[in-house]
Order: C-alpha cells, then structure tokens, then sequence
C-alpha cells in the first residue's frame, strides 16, 4: 500500500495536470478539492507546501487565497 506522502502527491499531480497551461491557480479551491479527493489526512499546511513546491516544478504560481 502506497504511503500517505506518495497518494497525496499523485493527487497534486493529477490537479496540476488538469490546470495545465493555467498560469495561477487559486489556495483555497486547491486546498479544498485535494482534501476531498484525496481522502487522506494532512494538515493543511503540509498540503499547502507540498502543493506549492510541485505547482513551482511545473511553473504555475498558486493565489494565497485563502
């Protein structure tokens, strides 16, 4: 069984792929949509920095909105 980093992190995949060749996506609707996709239990904060480190890999800049 994959570990809970690994899921959480092919969920972020999945979001950014799904956003490609949007310049800025949005914390909060993120944040929201991978804590009920992903049905795994980070922090917020840890979901936050793992979401901004793979969003700069791929070049996208993420709206502090929330």
């Amino acid at each position: 069984m994959p570990d809970q980093n690994a899921l959480i992190r092919a969920a972020i995949a999945r979001l950014l792929a799904e956003k490609t060749g949007v310049a800025v996506i949005s914390m909060k609707d993120s944040v929201t949509e991978l804590l009920a996709v992903s049905g795994v239990a980070l922090t917020v904060e840890s979901l936050q920095d793992l979401l901004l480190e793979m969003a700069e890999v791929r070049g996208m800049m993420v709206a502090l909105d929330l």
